[in-house]
């Protein structure tokens, strides 16, 4: 794979590493313990507690350690807006393994290419997405990455030659194989990074924990996102803006994730018109269409993501007259997500001030603009991550 030259983007560690705390385990951990009932993920098929996301994620990763996966080894996942990935990124992290995150809409060239420069050793994904996927597909990947030591499904039905991680097998192997005292006394691994897909320089980019919790922290004060206010999401969580803000932005806040995908227009008007107060993730490209036929009524915030290169001049997004807040949700170059609410439908460009987080002994920087020559729309920060 040959990647473009990267941009000067900076990552500016917090003093003492205060988001070295924060990690999806723990998070999961702490809500499961807290609030073992309470909802923590919804698709159209699945309704998931945080006590059954943190057990199934707990089986799968001892799963895939049985499958020959070793801490530090990358697992590429590929999948759209559903728990079972969101399960499956846990999993990796929980065992001590490094998700690769790939959305479906990927070239089979490009599939190939990103495992091979991740070395990756293993692939998951699922067996249909609104359409039924070739798994001749995944196959081939594998067979053009010598690294690749098996594939695997996450269902909904297995896959012949493939490992079946559906969550009906994750479920079977929980109940028959249930964690030993032994395992519950190891120490966790060490916080594993995330890897995201730059699709404009063709490249992976390495995210530690640590920037991704910035990140969504600073989305989530943005947001004014709460318990009380869930997320609906239709960005799959195989890139930062996914991540921030789905499955992260709903730990950080105690928030119930909605995730809707593949896209159905029907399907999403009937599960958001029974929800009130929520926070709604959708690209920027199809946000007129939502308010002509209005869905962002009642909203708590309508968040609309645009994708942004680190090399062109800030283009804002379409005036929209809405009937709720709208906070800009800015993806640069998978190296930084910038959430900036409008002012009087004015779109404001990413960062035009610091932010900062808060802390019960002062502030931390999480991002800022700092352009370079032929880069105008470059940031430093702790929620950025540097590029390679």
């Amino acid at each position: 794979m040959t990647a473009q030259p990267a941009p000067p983007f900076s990552a500016s560690p917090a003093p003492r590493d205060l988001f070295a705390a924060y990690s999806f385990d723990t998070l999961i951990s702490g809500a499961a313990r807290l609030r073992p009932q309470g909802l923590a993920l919804v698709d159209r098929n699945h309704s998931v507690p945080f006590d059954l996301l943190a057990g199934q994620a707990a089986a799968l990763a001892r799963l895939l350690a049985e499958c020959g996966l070793k801490p530090g080894e990358r697992l590429l996942l590929i999948g759209g807006a559903e728990t079972t990935l969101v399960i499956a990124i846990v999993a990796a992290l929980r065992g001590g393994f490094e998700p690769a995150l790939a959305p479906l809409d990927l070239e089979p060239d490009e599939f190939a290419a990103y495992a091979q420069a991740i070395n990756a050793a293993a692939l998951a994904g699922p067996s249909h997405y609104g359409m039924a996927i070739s798994p001749e597909m995944y196959f081939a990947v594998a067979a053009a990455t010598p690294s690749i030591r098996f594939v695997a499904t996450l269902g909904p039905e297995e896959i012949d030659g493939a490992v079946d991680l559906t969550t009906a097998a994750t479920l079977r192997y929980a109940a028959e194989r249930s964690e030993s005292a032994l395992e519950r006394g190891r120490p966790a691994p060490a916080a594993a990074r995330l890897i995201t897909f730059d699709r404009a320089r063709k490249a992976p980019v390495f995210h530690e924990q640590s920037t991704l919790m910035a990140a969504s922290l600073d989305f989530v004060a943005r947001a004014s996102i709460g318990r009380e206010t869930p997320i609906f999401s239709t960005l799959p969580p195989t890139t930062f803006a996914g991540l921030v803000a789905g499955p992260l932005a709903a730990l950080l806040s105690g928030a119930t994730l909605h995730l809707e995908g593949p896209f159905d227009a029907r399907s999403l008007v009937k599960r958001i018109d029974g929800l009130e107060n929520v926070h709604l993730v959708v690209p920027a490209a199809v946000a007129k269409d939502f308010l002509e036929a209005g869905l962002l009524d009642r909203l708590a915030s309508a968040v609309l993501m645009s994708r942004l290169a680190s090399t062109s001049d800030f283009a804002p997004p379409d005036a929209l007259n809405a009937p709720c807040p709208i906070l800009d949700l800015y993806a640069i170059d998978e190296s930084a997500v910038i959430g900036e609410l409008r002012r009087a439908d004015t779109a404001v460009p990413p960062a035009l001030a610091p932010h900062y987080v808060g802390f019960d002994d002062g502030r931390i920087l999480t991002v800022e603009s700092a352009p370079q020559p032929g880069y105008p729309l470059a940031y430093r920060g702790a929620a950025v991550t540097a590029l390679r």
